[in-house]
């Protein structure tokens, strides 16, 4: 089945689509750069929005993050200083079916009680519940403990939340460790307690992009990435 024109492209994604389809409150995505977390993720969000209405809404979020030297305070009201960080959720429009641009600018126009797509950057986030949403959490390897509980905690009736995040691609070197990571504390917490029937976690292998995209991560796995990190993504690899 395609969802605004995706379809998956491997056994990992197909997995990846029925965990994203039941009910279970919290979803795990992991892996290399490339292999389609974030794309299949908001199809299939946008899908159980507006098709199957699974959902009342749907929100974007991830840490605002920069890579490399800080660029400093960016200018502009919050939206606009919350845009360059939910470029990826807007360009993954493009690889869509031209109805997802038509959908997006639907669930986006009006008033607060009108809109049904929202970005957030987390540390915007405060208080209450999250009911009857989609929500997905990009760049979850850059959350540390307090940051992911602030999602993690919110889920209320009719909620799903998906965790995306690929542990090579840590920004902030204080969270290169299995001690101070949010994503690896929470997943693996999760495995220690045994509380499969709240969570799924699926671990995407197949890169899809460029096959020098494959090459470059094998290289920053094998040089930077602690091999617990390796070790607790390889429990959601397709058997």
């Amino acid at each position: 089945m395609a969802y605004y024109g995706v379809t998956a492209k491997n056994e990992g994604q197909r997995v990846a689509v029925r965990a994203l389809l039941n009910d279970k409150p919290l979803l795990f995505l992991t892996g290399p750069a490339g292999t389609g977390k974030t794309l299949i993720t908001e199809a299939v969000g946008l899908h159980r929005l507006t098709e199957a209405q699974d959902f009342r809404k749907m929100m974007y979020t991830r840490m605002q993050t920069q890579i490399g030297v800080d660029l400093g305070a960016l200018p502009g009201s919050v939206d606009e200083k919350t845009y360059p960080f939910m470029r990826p959720f807007l360009d993954n429009l493009d690889a869509m079916a031209p109805e997802a641009k038509r959908a997006y600018h639907y669930l986006t126009t009006g008033g607060e009680d009108k809109r049904k797509l929202f970005f957030d950057a987390i540390q915007t986030m405060r208080g209450g519940s999250f009911l009857h949403m989609f929500v997905m959490t990009d760049e979850a390897q850059n959350l540390d403990t307090h940051t992911i509980s602030t999602v993690a905690t919110r889920p209320a009736d009719g909620t799903k939340i998906v965790f995306l995040g690929n542990f090579a691609q840590i920004d902030d070197h204080r969270l290169r460790t299995p001690e101070t990571n949010g994503l690896y504390r929470l997943l693996a917490g999760l495995y220690e307690a045994g509380a499969f029937e709240y969570f799924d976690h699926v671990n995407l292998t197949e890169v899809m992009r460029h096959p020098v995209v494959d090459v470059v991560e094998r290289i920053l796995r094998n040089h930077d990435m602690p091999a617990e990190f390796a070790t607790l993504e390889a429990r959601g690899n397709i058997a």
